[in-house]
């Protein structure tokens, strides 16, 4: 589900950006199963630090976190020519208004609404997301 994202001759890397433990705990086992290392942060600046040490092939991101929520480490990630590239998938709860939309418009591939459905159903969108 995640072969789009899959590099040829790299480790296939996702970093899963989630505060919520039990979230990211479900997240990280379905990952592992899929054949994903899975690098795990609870907040941007968390993350920030993680992509200094490696480049995944995916991010997957929360956007309401503490430390340093989800848009100002999209800014932070963004404004670095190395990880611009990084394809991002942001998964929230959060009921976003049209400036938020504006905001992430052209720096995320998706938004997936964790409230709108169970664990499992955002896993399998966002599985059929990656395979469009």
């Amino acid at each position: 589900a995640l072969a789009r994202f899959r590099l040829t001759g790299r480790d296939n890397m996702v970093l899963l950006v989630e505060d919520d433990v039990a979230t990211r705990d479900v997240m990280v086992r379905t990952l592992d199963k899929t054949g994903w290392k899975v690098v795990e942060a609870a907040n941007g600046k968390e993350a920030l630090e993680k992509l200094e040490q490696a480049l995944p092939s995916l991010i997957l991101l929360d956007l309401m976190m503490p430390v340093m929520d989800g848009f100002d480490f999209l800014l932070e990630m963004r404004a670095r020519p190395q990880w611009r590239d990084i394809p991002v998938i942001v998964l929230t709860a959060k009921d976003l208004t049209e400036e938020e939309r504006r905001i992430l418009s052209g720096r995320v591939e998706q938004i997936v609404a964790k409230g709108e459905s169970s664990t499992e159903q955002v896993l399998s969108r966002i599985r059929k997301l990656l395979h469009t």
